[in-house]
Formats: structure tokens, sequence, C-alpha cells
């Protein structure tokens, strides 16, 4: 096992200590991991009451704290919808000047709801030094909430964010119990402890075994994932932890492996190998039979692999045709399977031609270019459309940086700076923050359009929005809004 420093060279060390990048973020906002989240004090602000709703009839105003319903705490926007469900309410408040008073409604029917919104509880801070930890590997001056490092078993079953479960206490697996918060997404890495330990950067764990038996015990159901660091955790310790976590199915619904991902920021953290093609290509041939048995054993694919993988490879990722809803999208486990669900309409939304040329950069990630290929070839079958894609070189996190979602305004940038005589630019709608449309390292989208002068467009959406983006800009064709696209919800939902 690897446990050196690594060699980096005075080029790629930053100019801050990690303490003070995580204060970049604020310390405030989190709850320390040593606080048991299910023994919080009580007390929630109203940030917005619906007119005309439940809650506005009930005289409840926004600035005012709501303490409890119907003698039950209330600590967050768990405990709000989960003791809110309830046909008969008396709700205690507090208004804005710190006086209580109670508030009763009945509803008429199991389905109304309050009409009211809380504001969003503080997560908790995880207390892990994991090796592969992307926040321990960022660079200077990049978007502030990049910097929170939180682990919240709340986010984890409101959101799909990933836990390991080293800082869950009695209480809050109680909590977990009681309320039924399932699924939850588990980070596992490794069963054997001491592997776990050294991922994790810890002396000390709750061990992930008695996680397992106690949820399993309560029916809480469970995703994983394993990140894979060559030399550690892959081997005969990936076979154990397969192991294991299978003979926690159904309880276990999903195994998602995916690749460590390493930037150029490393200085003083352990040396790790990484996923280079080499690797991928003989870790996919050795691990292809082991996934095909589990397959068979249980009908479906629990053990799933990130798409990553199979492009690094440089490999077509696989199609899930059988299996239309995956549970670990989010971990890019059939997300090129799912940019192209939409294909058959894309093309049918392609004209034959255009009434004036049109032409497109589509500026992507360095492992994407082989992804575009199928609908490049489609668009291209209209005449006066032509497009070419632009892999662009992460220099801000280093070139083994290879994927969309990690793309920086700067990045991007420099790639349309140097391919100027474009109508229009594509750029992938994982590489913004959704509701400010900013990037990683704090630039916006406004900010580059602004820079460059030039048409930038996000592709939000599959193949179909990928045409009917460059439609609406070439000939002002009808846009049809895309909802949040399947692959884009954890994305954004966590930026």
């Amino acid at each position: 096992m690897a446990t050196e420093a690594s060699e980096t060279s005075s080029s790629n060390k930053r100019n801050t200590t990690l303490r003070e990048r995580l204060a970049r973020a604020d310390p405030s906002l989190t709850v320390p991991a040593s606080v048991a989240v299910a023994e919080l004090p009580p007390g929630v602000r109203i940030s917005h009451v619906m007119s005309g709703s439940l809650g506005e009839r009930g005289g409840i105003l926004v600035g005012e704290k709501l303490v409890s319903i119907n003698g039950k705490p209330i600590r967050d926007t768990v405990d709000f919808y989960f003791h809110g469900a309830d046909d008969r309410l008396t709700i205690a408040m507090e208004d804005a000047a710190g006086n209580p008073r109670k508030v009763s409604i009945r509803k008429e029917t199991p389905e109304d709801h309050l009409g009211l919104e809380v504001e969003q509880f503080t997560t908790q801070h995880c207390g892990c030094a994991c090796v592969f930890c992307f926040v321990h590997q960022l660079p200077d001056n990049m978007r502030k909430s990049l910097y929170v490092k939180d682990e919240d078993y709340r986010l984890s079953f409101l959101q799909g964010s990933y836990i390991t479960g080293t800082n869950l206490k009695d209480s809050d697996l109680e909590r977990i119990a009681s309320q039924r918060l399932s699924p939850l997404y588990i980070s596992t890495h490794a069963i054997d402890e001491d592997v776990r330990k050294y991922l994790l950067g810890l002396k000390k764990a709750r061990p992930i075994i008695e996680v397992l038996q106690f949820f399993k015990k309560h029916r809480i159901q469970m995703h994983s994932q394993i990140v894979l660091c060559p030399g550690v955790n892959d081997g005969a310790e990936l076979d154990r932890t397969l192991d294991t976590l299978l003979s926690f199915h159904p309880t276990v619904q999903s195994i998602a492996i995916v690749p460590l991902g390493m930037t150029k920021w490393r200085d003083g953290l352990p040396d790790l190998k990484p996923v280079d093609r080499t690797y991928a290509k003989a870790f996919l041939k050795g691990l292809k039979p082991r996934l095909a048995a589990i397959e068979k054993k249980f009908g479906h694919p629990i053990a799933l692999l990130a798409d990553e993988w199979y492009l690094i490879a440089g490999l077509k990722p696989p199609s899930y045709t059988r299996y239309p809803d995956l549970p670990q999208l989010e971990n890019g486990v059939g997300m090129v399977y799912h940019f192209y669900k939409d294909f058959a309409e894309a093309r049918k939304a392609l004209p034959a031609k255009l009434p004036r040329p049109w032409r497109v950069a589509a500026v992507t990630s360095t492992l994407s270019p082989p992804v575009l290929e199928k609908i490049i070839e489609l668009c291209h079958q209209c005449e006066g459309l032509r497009i070419d894609v632009y892999p662009t070189v992460n220099t801000v996190f280093g070139e083994t940086i290879h994927v969309t979602g990690l793309l920086t305004g700067s990045d991007i940038g420099k790639t349309i700076k140097h391919a100027p005589f474009y109508d229009q630019y594509l750029l992938p709608g994982n590489c913004l923050r959704k509701y400010d449309e900013r990037f990683l390292d704090d630039l916006t989208l406004s900010d580059l359009r602004q820079q460059t002068g030039k048409l930038i467009t996000p592709v939000l959406g599959g193949a179909l929005d990928f045409v009917e983006t460059i439609l609406e800009q070439a000939i002002g064709a009808e846009h049809r809004t895309p909802g949040d696209h399947v692959f884009l919800k954890k994305h954004w939902a966590n930026s």
C-alpha cells in the first residue's frame, strides 16, 4: 500500500494551506462531525409562505421559527416534511421577537400541504481525510462552495449525496430507522477495515459492516460506491468488498465502481497511482467475467462500472437497453446511454437543410469526442450545418482530469480564443452551476460571453437538446425547454 507523500513540482504547489482553503467557504457553513445531527436543537425559520395556503390561513409568517409539530421537535427539512404529514397539526412557533405561540391546522385531505418552505439546514462536516478527496486537491481561488466538506445523511436521503457513515451516532441511526430515510448512498470503498481507514485517512471509524448490518435489520435500502485506487482496494480486496456487499442484497441495491480522480494539486497528499489507459483496459478485462456472473445470478447488473472506465480505456461504454432505470447514473454509470435515449427524436427534429451556413464548435473534455461522434454524424446530414469538436485540456486541475463536469470557464475561454470563427459554441451543461450559471473557477457564463464576445450555449439534456440548442440559434426554431436531465439532477443539487 502506498503511503509516501507525493513528489509534486513547485509549480503545482498552492499558496494557501488546506485550513485556509476550507476557511474560504466559511467554517460556520457546516456542523462539526463530532455532533449528532439527531440531537441538534429544534427550530427552523420559515422562508416562504404560499399565498392562499393552509400556512397563510393559519397566520404563519416568513421569518418565524417553527419549533415543533404535534410535540415532535423540528430540527430540519426532513423533520418538517415527516411530522407535517399528519392530518391534524399543532404547530409550536416563535415569532420574530422570540415570543412563543401555537397554530392549529386541520387538513381536509391527506394530500393537502401547508404551503410553507423552511430554510435549508446547515450540513454536517466531513471528518474524513480521504487520500483521494477532491476538496484536498483543489487549487486556490475556486468557487467558494467547493471548499465545503460535507457528509450528511439528510443530504444522502434528499439529494443522493454519498456518505461514509463514519460520523453516524447511535441517535442518528435511530432517527434514520424511525423516519425510514431510505434509500441512502454509502461510500464503502473497502470492506477490510485497515484498507478502509487508510483510504478515509482515519485512525478509527465505525466499522462499515456495522452500518450495513443496522440498515439491513431496519430495511433501509442502500446504493454503494467504491472509489477504486490502483494497488490499494483493487484485486483481491475488491473481490472481498463485492462479496460482502452482494451478501447484503437486496438491502444493498447497487454498487458503482468509479476511478479515483487526481488533480495536479496533490502536494502533501499520499502518492497514488493514476488510472491510465493501460490500467483501465486490464481492469475491465479482468472484471468482466465477475460482472457477468453477478448479473446472471441476480437477474440485473447490481455491480456497475462508471462510463469513465471505458472512455479512459478507449472503449465504447455499454448500452443498458434491458435496464432503463439505472440507479447509479449520477456516478456516471450509463451517462452515454442516457444521452442517446432520445436520439430518434433528435433525428426527426433535424431539417434536411439550413437556410444559411451555420458553424458550431462543440467544446468538451478530452475524454468526450468519441461520445459525440454519433450525434455529430447525424448533424452533418443537415446541409449547411457544420460541427467541429474541440476537446479542452484541463489546465486548472491538470491533464489527468478529463471529465466534462470539471471543465472551467478559463480553460473553455482559451479554447474559444484559439477557435474564433464559429457562429455558436456548445458547452456541456454539467460544467455550470444551475442557478447562477457559474463555473468551478468562479467565472460565470455571462463573464465568458462578455470576455469572448461569442454566442455560447450550454446543452442541458441529451441528443435532442443538443440538436434543439443549435436549431434555436441557427434558424430560430422552437426549443422545448428541457427539464433537469436525469444525469444533471444530482450534479446540480450538490454543486
